[in-house]
């Protein structure tokens, strides 16, 4: 026995096809859409249980969206700024480093890896790497330093 076709016109701006699907197609290409509908049916009806009307709903929305916006104030950008600053400070503080010096500072100053487990990676005494940490912790020192940073 065949299977019924059905006839489903498919329209997207000016272009619009007739195909003819089995119910099997059919319902494969539009459970999605029939899923969603449900979820936001389910969603409405959840919110005018709870007394929300799709109004009021929207209303939220709109002002919480004001909000939102206006939340960046000169102070917030002001304080952005003075990070990104320090930010760019610390990068160029980085690359005045050796390179052996800036993977230590970017491992064990981090805290990605203790002191010990570098030593152990780089087959060397946990006090060697201990000096060696000062050293780049009184290059960094010396660098903010110099260009006006107290630390």
């Amino acid at each position: 026995m065949a299977e019924k076709l059905r006839k489903v016109t498919i329209k997207s701006g000016k272009y619009e096809e007739e195909m003819e699907l089995t119910q099997v197609q059919y319902g494969n290409y539009m459970r999605p859409w029939w899923q969603q509908k449900k979820r936001e049916q389910r969603n409405r009806d959840v919110m005018e249980e709870r007394g929300y009307s799709q109004e009021s709903y929207d209303d939220w929305k709109d002002k919480y969206n004001d909000e939102s916006t206006s939340m960046i104030t000169s102070e917030s950008v002001e304080e952005l700024v003075e990070k990104n600053m320090e930010l760019e400070l610390l990068s160029k503080a980085l690359e005045s480093l050796m390179p052996e010096e800036r993977d230590m500072a970017m491992s064990v100053l981090t805290g990605e890896v203790s002191l010990a487990e570098y030593a152990r990676q780089h087959e060397a005494k946990r006090t060697t790497m201990s000096d060696k940490k000062s050293k780049v912790l009184h290059k960094l020192q010396n660098y903010f330093r110099s260009r006006g940073y107290e630390i």
